[in-house]
């Protein structure tokens, strides 16, 4: 996962090696440049040496901005600190980032993409699969496999090659499309609109666990985290995140709707928000 110097990732990579190369205003690591504070080096109200805030109510402040906290919480969680260090980067990175919508704004490949994916689920359910298709110049392909479908899908809204956020928003979909071929789900155009918004959530909800874990984890603070820390931190950040997503589909998202692209486009923007918010909260309490 990504290209940090204290970890190389595992051999397929939360960020795959087909990357072409950097968005502007990124740092190798994937963070935004900016006001963060020197790897090394604790923001306000943190403990350098551990990366961790002072047991005196602290920890609920906002940050200054920057990563600083997070990538220290997620050190102390690869050096055995427990789930609760984990929570704290966590909710460090959605302060750090500036808010829920701020986090959001740092995923536009992956927003558009879950917006494509978005449009098109709405677009079955409400025209059928050959017209959704027609939306992508695939309308051949209607009858065929659902996975061989949404891969030639995948190709057309997040093609191989690309840059960091790119390839967070392609990898995300194409492991969710790996997750659904586990449960043969037939022709595409027999797909349900429940396994439709199913698939847009673990879209939505793998490129945010990707794209946290590849900016807190890379250049944490002290230590190397291994390749079976990542797995673990990966898991662990995908349970909290997947009830927020559907939770905030749920609320801002009906795939039975007749929506423009537009208004599909705002929505997943508020769903990406949403989510950063609702985790930053659930997390408070991990003091």
């Amino acid at each position: 996962m990504g290209t940090s110097s204290s970890y190389g990732g595992p051999s397929s990579g939360l960020v795959p090696d087909w990357v072409d190369g950097v968005d502007a205003g990124m740092d190798a690591g994937g963070g935004a440049e900016g006001p963060e504070t020197p790897d090394g080096e604790a923001a306000p109200g943190e403990n350098a040496a551990e990366g961790q805030q002072p047991d005196d109510g602290a920890a609920s402040s906002p940050l200054a901005g920057g990563f600083g906290y997070p990538r220290g919480q997620f050190t102390r969680f690869t050096n055995g600190g427990g789930n609760k260090s984990l929570g704290r980067a966590l909710r460090g990175y959605v302060r750090g980032a500036g808010g829920g919508a701020a986090a959001a704004r740092r995923m536009p490949a992956s927003t558009r993409v879950a917006s494509g994916v978005a449009g098109l689920a709405s677009a079955v359910a409400t025209e059928g699969a050959e017209a959704a298709l027609a939306r992508f110049n695939l309308e051949s392909l209607a009858g065929r496999p659902a996975v061989e479908v949404l891969e030639a899908v995948a190709d057309a809204i997040c093609p191989e090659g690309g840059t960091i956020d790119e390839s967070i928003a392609r990898d995300a979909m194409l492991e969710a499309i790996a997750d659904l071929a586990e449960e043969d789900p037939g022709a595409f155009d027999d797909l349900t609109a429940d396994q439709l918004n199913d698939f847009l959530c673990d879209v939505i909800a793998r490129s945010i666990v990707t794209k946290v874990l590849n900016e807190i984890g890379t250049n944490a603070l002290h230590g190397s985290a291994s390749d079976a820390d990542f797995r673990e931190a990966e898991q662990i950040t995908r349970d909290y995140t997947q009830g927020r997503v559907r939770d905030a589909l749920s609320s801002r998202f009906d795939v039975d709707a007749r929506s423009t692209q537009a208004d599909i486009d705002r929505s997943i923007s508020e769903v990406y928000a949403d989510t950063f918010d609702m985790l930053e909260a659930v997390l408070e309490t991990m003091q």
